[in-house]
């Protein structure tokens, strides 16, 4: 299974980046990895791809794990990629809101995107994934309504 990881690049995400190396051992990852101060030793990385980077680890990867940005979320699924959104969260100095907190429910409630809050269960899900990878059957305008939904 090969993985994608991307965080944007705003605010470090040591709490996902640190996790994901922990299980990288197991699994083909790539991370983008933004300002984190964290070296990761388990996994490839790059702080910042640039755009053409981006597009080819997304069309490379099964799995798109991600914080709650959109561009990166209708990127994966128009790429027809499995995508787990970890939200960013305000209380471990991610973000300066939950706003990602808020959005990641209503995707996954409305659209099955897996949403992540508590990162030590991203290696059960993804043992989950492991035996069958599901692909979302996306459309382009399933993916212009997911905008919309955000931008609310």
């Amino acid at each position: 299974m090969k993985i994608f990881v991307t965080i944007g690049s705003m605010k470090p995400f040591d709490r996902l980046i640190s996790e994901i190396d922990l299980i990288g051992t197991k699994h083909e990852i790539f991370a983008q990895i933004g300002e984190s101060e964290l070296k990761p030793k388990n996994i490839k990385w790059k702080k910042m791809l640039n755009q053409t980077e981006f597009k080819q680890k997304i069309k490379w990867a099964d799995i798109v794990i991600c914080h709650g940005a959109i561009v990166t979320i209708t990127q994966a699924l128009s790429n027809n990629k499995q995508v787990i959104i970890v939200p960013r969260q305000k209380k471990f100095g991610e973000a300066i809101d939950d706003h990602q907190l808020e959005i990641a429910p209503l995707l996954e409630k409305k659209y099955d995107i897996k949403s992540i809050t508590n990162i030590k269960n991203i290696e059960k899900y993804l043992k989950k994934s492991n035996k069958k990878i599901i692909k979302p059957n996306v459309s382009k305008e399933l993916v212009e309504e997911i905008k919309k939904l955000i931008d609310i």
